[in-house]
């Protein structure tokens, strides 16, 4: 009889945490990212946001991600805005064994970005987005070929979510 006395003191408790932690963010004056007065959504700014192309493989990986993120039902044919992105890669050995060979690597890649308002030709928001992803360096040269692409492949979709974000930050900052 007392386990289900517990029960509900657990139940109770944690239903008025709940609608204790709801009034206190509904107070503070917390609004989600996609509300916007008269209807307007982010996506329609981020829509005519043109991704121009970044050099080498991982360039082109972050690219595709971005344009997939930004622009999902195709790209505008009259842009507003401009993204240019200047990516750099680093290889760092982590694990390194007695006789000087590395085990393991880190792909530490940085993504710096501009948006440019198309009309002005000024820049209107810049910002840097890092990724750091790991892979195993193993006796087959083939499996670590293919765990360091694999490793860029997860960096360049890492730093095209945090790109994506920092854009939507941005833009929903713009319209309040």
């Amino acid at each position: 009889m007392s386990y289900f006395r517990g029960q509900q003191r657990l139940f109770v408790a944690l239903f008025v945490s709940f609608a204790l932690a709801v009034f206190l963010i509904t107070g503070c004056g917390f609004r989600p990212v996609y509300d916007q007065p008269g209807g307007q959504f982010i996506q329609e700014d981020l829509a005519f946001v043109s991704v121009a192309p970044i050099a080498n493989r991982n360039g082109q990986l972050l690219r595709n991600r971005l344009l997939e993120k930004l622009t999902p039902r195709g790209v505008s044919e009259s842009p507003r805005y401009r993204l240019s992105v200047e990516l750099t890669s680093a290889t760092e050995s982590l694990l390194i064994q007695l006789d000087n060979t590395a085990t393991r690597n880190n792909l530490k890649m940085s993504a710096t970005f501009t948006l440019t308002d198309l009309s002005t030709d000024v820049i209107i928001y810049q910002g840097t987005a890092y990724s750091v992803t790991s892979y195993n360096v193993v006796g087959s040269e083939f499996a670590t070929v293919s765990a360091e692409k694999n490793a860029a492949e997860r960096a360049a979709r890492e730093s095209g979510e945090e790109i994506f974000d920092l854009l939507v930050i941005y833009f929903n900052g713009r319209k309040s």
